[in-house]
């Protein structure tokens, strides 16, 4: 069968609709980092991590992958005495979530070391030393340093220097 100018204009029209369909799903969904927006709430993460649980959260309540990890190392390096209550419990099961289900890149390391941070100090859930070593272990298997440390201190063993310019010796 020949196709006909009609069924090839039919066929490109519902291509195009199917594109445009599908960009404007990935758009409102949150997915990747291309959004201008994303981008700047994952720069504030290291420095300004409050202001960045702040931009995070609407990509994290969309169920943005990389918003969701990033939103939990923002929230493990500005927990404090602010954050207390509902909010502690959504911090710990956004960290849950980026490192029970991660992103096609793997699990976020950093993730991982903050999910054992909030089992070892209770936070947004019971205090849990099992499974905090547990979590501590994974990253550390990952290459975390932090993490390697954690769980040495939660097996009672010495922590690995780190100080390169003492070689932790005290003078």
């Amino acid at each position: 069968m020949v196709p006909t100018a009609l069924s090839l204009s039919l066929s490109l029209s519902l291509t195009l609709a199917l594109t445009v369909a599908l960009s404007l799903a990935l758009s409102l969904s949150g997915c990747g980092t291309t959004d201008p927006a994303l981008k700047r709430a994952i720069q504030n993460v290291a420095d300004r991590p409050e202001l960045a649980r702040v931009q995070l959260r609407p990509f994290a309540e969309q169920g943005n992958p990389t918003a969701i990890a990033q939103i939990c190392i923002a929230y493990g390096r500005s927990i404090g005495n602010r954050v207390q209550g509902a909010e502690r419990a959504q911090a710990f099961a956004w960290c849950h979530q980026a490192a029970q289900d991660p992103d096609t890149d793997g699990p976020h390391i950093d993730s991982l070391y903050h999910l054992g941070l909030f089992y070892k100090s209770g936070i947004g859930t019971a205090e849990d030393r099992v499974a905090a070593l547990q979590w501590f272990k994974k990253a550390a298997s990952l290459g975390h340093k932090e993490a390697e440390n954690e769980a040495r201190g939660l097996e009672g063993k010495p922590r690995l220097c780190t100080n390169f310019i003492t070689n932790c010796r005290m003078f």
